[in-house]
């Protein structure tokens, strides 16, 4: 009798940021996956790796992972498992003007109707987030935020009182 075979999974990293040669950038490194996900059975890799700009390729044997998570999962501290689908609530800042506020309004309903998302409604937060971005010599940014009370408030009532499984922000 022979041992039942476990599917062929592959890791696909791509570093990326300042003078990162590929990755993230335009989705440069969607070739790469593309071709490893066509030699394996299970394909484990990030955001950066899957799009760039305004593109994103689905791989149907593939798991995009966010960089926390696969940090967890690499760590053996967090499983993983397929999901095709999850329930998505949206966080808006109330310091961000009414024009944009429309605007990211309109691009949830506009994905939800030509992607099928299951959306939440969207909550405003409490208060103004304080949104500092900062630009280092190096060219290399980040961002600081003065209320991430009012972000983790929003973000706990999407989960617990509106189903939500995922965050977009």
């Amino acid at each position: 009798m022979r041992a039942a075979q476990r599917p062929f999974t592959v890791v696909l990293l791509v570093p990326t940021g300042i003078g990162a040669a590929m990755g993230g950038f335009a989705g440069d490194a969607l070739p790469i996956a593309r071709t490893i996900a066509g030699i394996c059975d299970c394909l484990i890799t990030h955001p950066n790796v899957l799009n760039g700009a305004q593109l994103y390729w689905p791989l149907a044997n593939t798991l995009y992972v966010e960089g926390y998570a696969l940090d967890q999962w690499a760590a053996g501290k967090w499983g993983l498992q397929p999901v095709h689908s999850n329930r998505i609530g949206l966080v808006l800042d109330q310091g961000i003007e009414p024009d944009l506020c429309l605007r990211q309004l309109q691009a949830a309903d506009a994905a939800r109707a030509t992607l099928g998302l299951s959306l939440t409604d969207a909550i405003t937060t409490d208060a103004p987030l304080g949104v500092t971005l900062q630009t280092a010599p190096s060219g290399s940014t980040w961002g600081t935020l003065e209320n991430p009370d009012s972000l983790l408030r929003a973000t706990d009532q999407l989960i617990h009182h509106h189903g939500a499984r995922a965050i977009a922000w």
